[in-house]
């Protein structure tokens, strides 16, 4: 299984999104190409989009906060086809993805490895990955390094480490 965590506008493009993460856009034809190995395998892939609401400093028209909001680049053609999870802020809620892996009840295999990857490590990389860990205590939870991303490197590092602390693989770090 695959999560992709907040690929948007808002947070990816560097001009005119509301809250864009250093060097995030630099991750995008890797993670794209991770979005292919796993159609390969038949595996379930996820994707979040993060509604962080009203902001007081979002001035916006609402056309803007819609494209904001919206899938990065040629990530949108990749990963729409798949499983979207809306959230508010940090994490998926538990009962919303419960109610999507309920038809996939007897079939383990797609939670035997759940991989992330996605912006930013040591906000919402690190809670919906904790939010998995729990969800799904058997499984095998990995963090790839280079297809994540966040504002500060070392807040980054901070989050690898804390996630490897909570018996998470994390693989490809620098």
């Amino acid at each position: 299984m695959l999560f992709v965590i907040d690929m948007q506008n808002d947070f990816i493009h560097k001009e005119r999104g509301l809250m864009p993460v250093n060097d995030a856009d630099s991750i995008v034809s890797g993670i794209v190409s991770k979005i292919r190995e796993y159609e390969e395998e038949g595996d379930l892939i996820f994707y979040t989009l993060n509604f962080h609401g009203d902001l007081y400093e979002d001035q916006r028209s609402e056309e803007e906060k819609i494209w904001g909001h919206d899938l990065y680049g040629k990530l949108k053609e990749a990963i729409s086809p798949h499983h979207q999870i809306t959230k508010d802020y940090y994490a998926i809620k538990p009962t919303a993805f419960e109610s999507i892996m309920r038809q996939y009840e007897n079939q383990s295999q797609y939670t035997e490895r759940i991989e992330f990857v996605g912006v930013e490590t040591h906000v919402c990389v690190l809670s919906n990955a904790v939010v998995l860990r729990n969800l799904i205590p058997e499984a095998r939870i990995i963090i790839d390094a280079s297809l994540c991303r966040s504002g500060s490197m070392e807040l980054h590092e901070k989050a690898l480490d804390v996630m490897e602390g909570l018996d998470m693989k994390v693989v490809n770090r620098r």
